[in-house]
């Protein structure tokens, strides 16, 4: 079965939206505007099916949570992603809030200067290596999918104006190629697979 690439971001804002249709141009990433919202405007299965049609790859997609606690739209919309065999979830984009939650472990994060670090990161985009988790209102359920990466950063779009559409967004264009590139070199399994011995899996 073959799998659409698919990039979750956890911002749905309209500073978010700008931020991310910039990054994807740039990229020749795919842009679902229709799931950009505060909160996230569609269902899980809408989502699904405009992933499916659409016409090129990967796919971004953005859910927010609206600040709200537990699993709320935006999450609803990434357990429908990840649980679709159809779709290959590359990796999630965890967007830093002032939310007070238990938060997610993450592989690494990309900083508001743009560097890469093996620690979460605030808001504002600052590093913050004393803490074991990424706070954020849409990330929460990451504990049920250890298997998928997650890289953290600041508030998509603004980190005080260092991610702004002035600057071109660098910073989610930095963030989403870092889940390009890891996902590229890591290991990809496939159940129609497992039987196979030796040689390398078909692409």
């Amino acid at each position: 079965m073959k799998q659409v690439p698919v990039i979750i971001v956890t911002d749905g804002d309209a500073a978010a939206q700008v931020a991310l249709e910039i990054a994807c141009y740039d990229l020749d990433l795919f842009f679902l505007r229709p799931s950009a919202g505060n909160p996230t405007p569609l269902s899980g299965p809408e989502t699904v099916g405009y992933v499916l049609q659409a016409p090129k790859a990967p796919v971004v997609v953005s859910v927010d949570d609206h600040g709200q606690r537990g699993v709320g739209p935006g999450e609803e919309v990434m357990e429908c992603l990840l649980r679709e065999p159809r779709i290959n979830v590359l990796g999630v984009l965890a967007v830093a809030s002032n939310t007070r939650v238990k938060g997610v472990p993450v592989e690494c994060s990309v900083t508001a200067q743009g560097k890469v670090v093996d620690h979460p990161v605030n808001k504002a985009g600052n590093s913050q290596p004393l803490s074991p988790l990424l706070q954020g209102d849409t990330v929460e359920i990451m504990h049920k999918h250890p298997e998928v990466m997650v890289i953290g950063c600041g508030d998509v779009g603004k980190m005080n104006g260092l991610d702004d559409k002035e600057q071109g967004a660098g910073i989610t264009s930095r963030c989403l190629q870092e889940i390009i590139d890891r996902a590229r070199h890591k290991p990809k399994p496939h159940p129609q697979n497992a039987n196979q011995t030796g040689g390398e899996n078909p692409k």
